[in-house]
């Protein structure tokens, strides 16, 4: 199979140049490697110097040994109908962006809803956006989240003029994080007039509808300054089912193959009876709850009825519920607003002062999954005998055969606990800047320089709420008994909570009647869903790291869920100087430097009634079996659990990184005009960082560029980048569940293990080593083409990152892996019990691949005149995109674009392309997109048992976009567009796998593929 898959991977390689013949290419609004914007094919480049991104140096803009790839503001808003994050997406160098249609965490960076901090973080290369370094203007913009990563829906979308990617290491220029490469949004800060947008759209199915509004406005101040001032607002409708998307078919893999239709045979939404030995063992309740009828086995199946792995599929018939497809958070709810404000104003000749305020606010809503579980991982509801609710038939049966009680598992449905199973989020970023730029008037030393000065002050502030199952409430709301009939023998009818018989350990209990679907009051759902608002706590703190030896406290007042607020500061001081040094023989010699002062600091709070401290190593909610009069059923892994809310385990966390760094930067012209060699340059650079906890670290850089024959330019670049651990990777902590495989059996078992994840104080720096190497062609035989290679190659060694619990178990025991090993306990019958998935030096992470742009850009006059084709067309194949483990073991994932065997998705299409072609007539243009994905596997390393089964599906969609612009007067201009997004409605491809712990199938990637399908967009742009 490897040879298999080399194979395959030759063949897209040599078959790269006619897939980007047949993607025609994107407009000349974007260019490559920092190359000046034309406005036609004889346009010159501007003389004035220019700082392109990955330098702090300014050149002409042609002098750069490292990719750049530079997309303009025109084309991000055709690429992507849906804003920044949308356009973006579409290059072929980003890999799992986070974004709102991306609903999965992806294995490559996501890290599940609490950590998440925004739905806009970009991820070069598949190495994580805490390793992608974004800017604006070229300055530092706070994180999101404790993890990292800078939402870029909090950027003022309007005022974007053109948004420049480094693919390759640029730690040396900017600091860390910059290990894949550099984003860099650009502002038109010198707009002056006013311009206003608005759109709206709906998918084909009538669902996902949205809108956006946007105003700007830009003024003079006197002769020597500018104003201007920027807002937006957004709002996308949620889709939260499945229903009305007839290509999903519930894909699973049973016994190693691939199958539609494929549901849980373990739990229903009415309800099933696991009871092994008895007459009832293997029923499920009817949907009105009046009866039980036995569970139906389909054709294709595996695992005991009423055992968290056991499935089968229903393509033939059978019982089962479909329980992924509704309720499912396809697409979530979510809106956003934005305002930005800059103004600049010269207090001196050559000098200029500035100072900004940006404000972005994102929210979102989406249903949990699972929506409330009984499946047994590990919750699970214990049903006794003399239950109030249960069917008189079942009661008879019970009594003849001496069943005391049998195990019920279920599945929330909208019927009942579903509804009040959700995730909100609010996220918050303010930032506030201002500084100075000096030109430095002098005919000496240092003529012509330019000193810059910047301080920045950032907050982000996320509120996360989550309702769901009170597992602390549930067990006591399910045993309901006849009061009658318990305290007198004689039944009267009043149901009641068998607890409160006994006491008032559970103040307010209300009988929950779960059989079938639809028969639980109101009352009591709320009394195990939420919490009860307005009530005042004050509670000491414990801390994740510390407990409670910081003594600090707070005083919450509760509301309906659980809450936790994540609070950001972020300062930044920047002093730099860039100029030309002195002349040599082949032209001047530039220099920067300068030094900067970073300080990140993070407070994370959680209000939680049912563990106020959040204390997750003694904190003790869920009261056990006896532990108060009357209490009985409550489930093994739920008494030890330390929230109240299931799977809601979050940590309160405290804590500050500070970073000194001090930079140099200069090119050294080595010839000019030298035979073929028109020019060549030298480019270092190099960074000396001191973080706290993290010591001293040093970056570099060195660069060549060569023009050739004035239509080649060769580049080459080598660097060493570096990147400490961020906030969460060292003071996070966090507590969960999950629902492992043992890889030491054949058999698949559904082992409910305690998971330990987040932050390792003693985790060290990360060293990467980057070489990027390629060419651009430009051809005068051929005007307005233009053609780039690069190949990149980056080496991370000591890469911070965490493996996920499964992929902890199969190190330990498959690999025997002294390291993964040392993050596991097991009990006595040598079962695991306890996953530690904290951050770890993993020995090395290495990406390989190879980047391909090419453009085109002409007249034509084939309906008289005043006509322009652009095409542009952006390609890169991923050879390797692996880990190697301390003992030697590599797990190598290019090319995985589904489903691995732990639930995990993964984006890393070993070949991706995006191809656009613009025709234009006078003031109407017609913009037409393709993007191809190419097939991949589910998982490389170990494989699925059956090849069909590991095989993903390429996907290609295609976006048209048509503008028509009217003028009004002298200067006004008013554009009306018409989009569309998947004209084809292309399916996503099936990425078959089912999931015990949550009971159902998952057949989409959505950190890859597109969920939503055909969808429209419609708006107008007015300018003055």
């Amino acid at each position: 199979m490897i040879k298999d898959r080399q194979n395959i991977r030759l063949r897209r390689l040599l078959c790269g140049g006619t897939c980007m013949a047949t993607l025609l290419a994107t407009p000349a609004w974007a260019q490559d490697a920092g190359e000046p914007e034309l406005t036609s094919a004889e346009a010159p480049a501007p003389a004035a110097p220019i700082v392109v991104t990955g330098s702090r140096l300014r050149t002409d803009g042609t002098q750069t040994p490292i990719p750049v790839t530079v997309v303009g503001a025109e084309a991000l808003d055709a690429m992507g109908a849906g804003g920044l994050i949308d356009g973006i997406s579409q290059l072929p160098q980003f890999f799992g962006n986070q974004s709102v249609a991306a609903v999965q965490s992806s294995g490559v960076s996501g890290h599940g809803f609490f950590n998440r901090g925004g739905y806009g973080n970009l991820d070069l290369r598949g190495l994580g956006p805490n390793r992608t370094l974004t800017l604006l203007n070229g300055h530092r913009v706070i994180s999101s989240g404790p993890f990292g990563g800078v939402d870029i829906n909090t950027f003022p979308d309007a005022m974007v003029q053109s948004v420049e990617t480094v693919t390759g290491g640029a730690s040396a220029a900017y600091g860390t994080d910059a290990v894949a490469g550099v984003v860099n949004f650009l502002l038109d800060k010198k707009f002056t007039g006013l311009r206003a947008s608005l759109q709206g759209g709906v998918s084909d199915r009538g669902d996902n509808g949205n809108y956006e509004a946007s105003a700007t406005f830009g003024t003079k101040i006197g002769d020597r300054g500018h104003f201007l001032i920027s807002g937006e607002i957004g709002r996308q409708d949620g889709v939260h089912s499945f229903r009305d998307r007839d290509w999903y078919q519930a894909w699973g893999i049973v016994n190693g193959r691939a199958y539609p239709n494929v549901v849980s045979a373990n739990a229903s939404f009415s309800g099933v009876i696991r009871a092994p030995g008895t007459a009832i063992d293997g029923m499920e309740f009817l949907a009105n709850g009046s009866g039980i009828t036995p569970f139906v086995r389909g054709a294709v199946g595996s695992g005991a009825t009423g055992t968290p792995p056991a499935v089968h599929s229903i393509s033939d018939g059978g019982s089962g519920d479909y329980i992924g497809r509704d309720p499912y958070t396809v697409f979530p709810d979510a809106s956003r607003n934005s305002i930005y404000a800059f103004a600049d104003y010269e207090v001196a000749d050559g000098v200029t002062v500035f100072a900004q305020y940006m404000r972005g606010q994102n929210r979102t809503f989406r249903y949990n999954d699972p929506t409330g579980s009984f499946s047994g991982t590990p919750t699970v509801a214990t049903i006794f005998a003399d239950n109030a609710f249960l069917p008189q038939s079942v009661r008879d049966t019970m009594a003849a055969n001496s069943i005391a009680s049998f195990q019920f598992r279920k599945m929330g449905s909208f019927a009942d606990i579903a509804e009040h199973a959700w995730l909100r989020d609010d996220n918050v970023m303010n930032s506030f800047s201002g500084g100075l730029t000096w030109d430095i008037a002098s005919d000496g030393f240092m003529a012509g320089w330019q000193a810059d000065l910047y301080y920045q002050y950032g907050t982000n502030k996320r509120k996360a709420w989550q309702s769901g199952l009170r597992v602390d409430r549930i067990f006591a709301a399910l045993d309901a008994v006849d009061e009658g009939e318990y305290t007198s023998g004689t039944a009267n009818g009043n149901i009641v909570c068998r607890v409160s018989l006994f006491g008032d350990a559970f103040p307010g209990c209300q009988p929950i009647n779960l059989f079938g679907q639809g028969n639980a009051s109101e009352g009591a759902i709320d009394w195990v869903t939420g919490y009860e608002p307005g009530t005042t706590i004050t509670t000491p703190i414990y801390y994740a790291d510390t407990g409670f030896d910081r003594g600090d406290s707070m005083t919450f007042t509760t509301g309906e869920a659980k809450l936790n607020t994540t609070r950001i500061r972020q300062h930044v001081a920047e002093f730099s100087m860039n100029g030309d040094l002195v002349d040599n023989w082949a032209g001047p010699i530039s220099l920067a430097f300068g030094g900067s002062f970073r300080r990140e600091s993070i407070l994370q709070l959680v209000e939680d009634a049912s563990n106020p401290s959040s204390n997750h190593a003694t904190g003790h909610p869920v009261l056990c079996n006896g532990e108060v009069p009357g209490l009985r059923g409550v489930s093994a892994g739920d008494c030890v659990n330390t929230v109240g809310t299931q799977f809601s385990k979050v940590s309160n966390i405290k804590g500050a990184i500070n970073v000194y760094e001090a930079f140099a930067e200069t090119l050294i012209p080595l010839l000019a005009d030298t035979g073929p060699v028109n020019a060549a340059n030298l480019h270092l650079a190099g960074r000396w960082a001191n973080y706290s906890g993290s010591g001293t670290v040093w970056a570099y850089k060195a660069g060549l560029d060569v023009e050739l024959f004035d239509f080649l330019r060769l580049r080459g670049t080598y660097s060493r980048d570096v990147r400490a651990a961020n906030l969460s990777e060292r003071f996070d902590r966090t507590g969960g569940a999950a629902t492992l495989d043992d890889p030491r059996t054949t058999a698949v078992e559904a082992i409910n293990v305690t998971t330990v994840s987040g932050g390792n104080p003693n985790v060290l720096p990360e060293k990467a080593d980057t070489f990027t190497a390629g060419f651009v062609i430009r051809p005068a035989a051929i005007r307005g083409l233009s053609l780039s290679l690069d190949y990149f190659d980056i080496k991370v060694k000591g890469a911070i990152d965490r493996l996920g619990p499964q992929a902890v178990l199969n190190g330990c025991l498959a690999d025997n892996n002294p390291e993964l090993c040392s993050m596991v306990t097991f009990n006595a019958d040598d079962v695991p019990i306890i996953v530690a998935d904290t951050y770890i030096n993993v020995n090395q992470n290495r990406v390989r691949g190879l980047d391909l742009e090419a453009n085109y850009d002409t007249d034509l006059s084939l309906f008289g005149g005043d006509e322009r084709l652009a095409l542009r067309g952006f390609a890169s194949w991923l050879f390797e995109n692996s880990e190697t483990f301390g003992n030697g073991t590599k797990i190598d994932r290019a090319g995985q674009t589904g489903m691995q065997t732990d639930g995990v998705p993964y984006g890393l299409p070993d070949f991706k392309a995006t191809g656009n072609i613009t025709y234009s007539i006078g003031n109407f243009s017609a913009f037409v997109q393709g993007r191809y994905i190419a097939p991949g596997t589910q998982e490389n390393n170990p494989p699925i048992a059956n090849f069909d089964a590991n095989h993903v599906d390429s996907a290609f969609y295609l976006d048209l976009r048509l503008t028509q612009r009217f003028d009004i007067g002298t200067s006004g201009s008013l554009e009306a567009f018409f989009a569309v997004t998947n004209l084809t409605d292309t399916a996503p491809p099936v990425t078959a796998y089912y999931s015990a712990f949550a009971a159902h199938s998952i057949q989409t990637n959505s950190v890859l593929f597109d969920l939503l399908g055909r969808r429209y967009t419609t708006g107008l742009k007015l300018a003055f």
